[in-house]
């Protein structure tokens, strides 16, 4: 794995959950190519298609942003995620957050799941970190993020939680990618704040001294089973035009 979390955190290939993608599966021809693809991915351990509703389940400890790059990239297949749980029946919520604020090129999208009333999963990839620096994942005390990530106040501390997600390792293209539990965090807690990738020492952060490098605010999301959505209300387009959008705009 890429990052290495803090001691209050738990990063292994152990960490499962539950992923519900949209794919546009239009034969069964399309089925088999996106059989093929998860066969030969690492850290699925179990996955379901169905055609006729375009729907994929996958289980494991692999990150779902790998398993939506990797049947686009494999298969030429859109898909786009609409859920993440657990097989718990006793989540409590998911959330995300687009690390898309900062000019300083580094973006990344994180997910968090709230397994129950001790436990929160925190999934991500981010790109274009630096190498030679260390580097962490915090979150803040606000979502105000008008003078971008310099605004968002302090580190957001409670009880249990010290403001600090992860220290982040990110690999030799730039690309940290991790799924990690922490028993200190809760997800309602941080709804509405931002997280913040920084430059710099845990002293520096503490110190408001670090380089607040990219930020986002984190919101609640989908669960399993909660969207069935396959047009965008913003502007009356399909989910697949939207994805495609994406991926230009980040190309």
């Amino acid at each position: 794995m890429g990052p290495v979390g803090n001691n209050n955190s738990t990063t292994d290939g152990n960490v499962a959950t539950k992923m519900e993608f949209a794919v546009e599966l239009r034969s069964p021809c399309c089925v088999s190519r996106v059989e093929k693809a998860l066969q030969e991915l690492k850290g699925v351990s179990h996955f379901n298609i169905d055609l006729s509703t375009q729907r994929l389940i996958v289980e494991g400890s692999v990150v779902a942003d790998t398993v939506q790059n990797l049947i686009e990239t494999k298969t030429g297949i859109a898909a786009v995620l609409l859920g993440q749980g657990t097989n718990s029946q006793k989540n409590l919520g998911a959330g995300v957050a687009a690390i898309s604020i900062g000019n300083s090129g580094v973006q990344g999208m994180l997910r968090f799941i709230q397994t129950d009333s001790t436990f929160c999963i925190i999934e991500g990839t981010i790109d274009k970190l630096p190498t030679d620096d260390p580097v962490y994942l915090t979150v803040h005390q606000t979502g105000d993020v008008t003078s971008g990530c310099n605004s968002c106040g302090s580190l957001f501390t409670s009880s249990s939680f010290h403001g600090i997600i992860s220290h982040l390792v990110p690999k030799e293209d730039q690309t940290a990618e991790f799924k990690l539990v922490r028993p200190d965090l809760k997800l309602s807690d941080i709804i509405g704040r931002c997280v913040v990738v920084h430059k710099g020492s845990q002293k520096e952060i503490e110190h408001n001294t670090s380089q607040r490098l990219a930020c986002g605010i984190v919101a609640r999301s989908s669960g399993l089973f909660e969207n069935s959505k396959r047009f965008c209300a913003c502007d009356g387009i399909t989910i697949w035009q939207q994805r495609q959008k994406e991926k230009e705009t980040k190309s």
